[in-house]
């Protein structure tokens, strides 16, 4: 909608990339915050926030492309356009935790307790990143006749190339076809999952208690949101289910598993 948020001299500034680095600025603090609150030393956190930073910059920009490999085949040098957007949440996350599960391992602290930290952080960050997503015009839904939103032709957002692309509008319109706004449900999706959260804490028995709960709160949601969601590579495994959502179910059953086992230890 408002990819360019304004220019400083010729340079854009993306509205995508303003909102990620508030996303990621927001879920710093309030991870420090939380540190504080459970007698653990908050600088540790920005150690551990440049980790996650890289991975999920390097895991969602990845994940991103694989999702649309055809066309950066074709424009490789678009790869490195991160401001322009395209992240893959799921993507960025799996490596960003891979990357964190290093340090905290090679650092001998406890895993799932800063686990636990960063849970309710990963959460509002989520929440906030998807404005950027919306603003952008990427990650977007399907084509609908209600409840959908029209993108306008200002900068070329994704959804309105894409339906470019496929035929659905014809050169020089004013705005796309009306899609569902996947990008608002993930959202809201990820504000509330924060609040869901924070909630739990009173009923924290074991450390890795809150971490695991948002893997499945958001697995949940992000595996009805696929149904809606548009995919230029619409392939589906057992003609049923997004590639997406088999590694969302897997995610919510090793959480489970994670959590007898820890449930158990405590």
């Amino acid at each position: 909608m408002y990819r360019i948020l304004f220019t400083v001299g010729s340079f854009p500034i993306y509205s995508y990339g303003v909102m990620i680095a508030l996303a990621f600025i927001t879920a710093i603090l309030l991870a420090m915050k939380e540190a504080k609150r459970y007698g653990e030393n908050p600088e540790r956190v920005l150690d551990i926030s440049l980790y996650a930073i890289l991975g999920a910059l390097i895991g969602g920009r990845l994940g991103y492309i694989l999702q649309y490999l055809d066309y950066y085949l074709k424009n490789p040098l678009k790869i490195l356009y991160f401001r322009q957007g395209g992240l893959s949440f799921v993507g960025g996350f799996l490596v960003a935790y891979f990357l964190c599960w290093l340090y905290v391992k090679r650092t001998k602290i406890s895993f799932w307790k800063y686990a636990d930290i960063a849970a309710p952080s990963i959460a509002i960050g989520l929440g906030i990143g998807r404005i950027g997503c919306l603003l952008n015009g990427c990650c977007f839904g399907v084509v609908t006749e209600n409840y959908g939103i029209k993108f306008p032709s200002l900068h070329m957002p994704p959804v309105y190339l894409q339906q470019l692309k496929d035929g659905l509008i014809a050169s020089g319109s004013s705005c796309t076809l009306p899609v569902i706004p996947t990008q608002i449900y993930t959202s809201l999706c990820g504000f509330l999952i924060f609040f869901i959260l924070h909630w739990m804490k009173k009923y924290k028995k074991y450390d890795g208690f809150l971490m695991l709960n948002f893997f499945i709160l958001y697995s949940i949601s992000r595996f009805t949101i696929e149904f809606f969601r548009f995919y230029e590579n619409n392939y589906k495994i057992f003609n049923l289910l997004t590639i997406t959502q088999a590694i969302l179910l897997g995610v919510v059953l090793v959480s489970l598993v994670f959590m007898n086992i820890l449930k158990k230890k405590a």
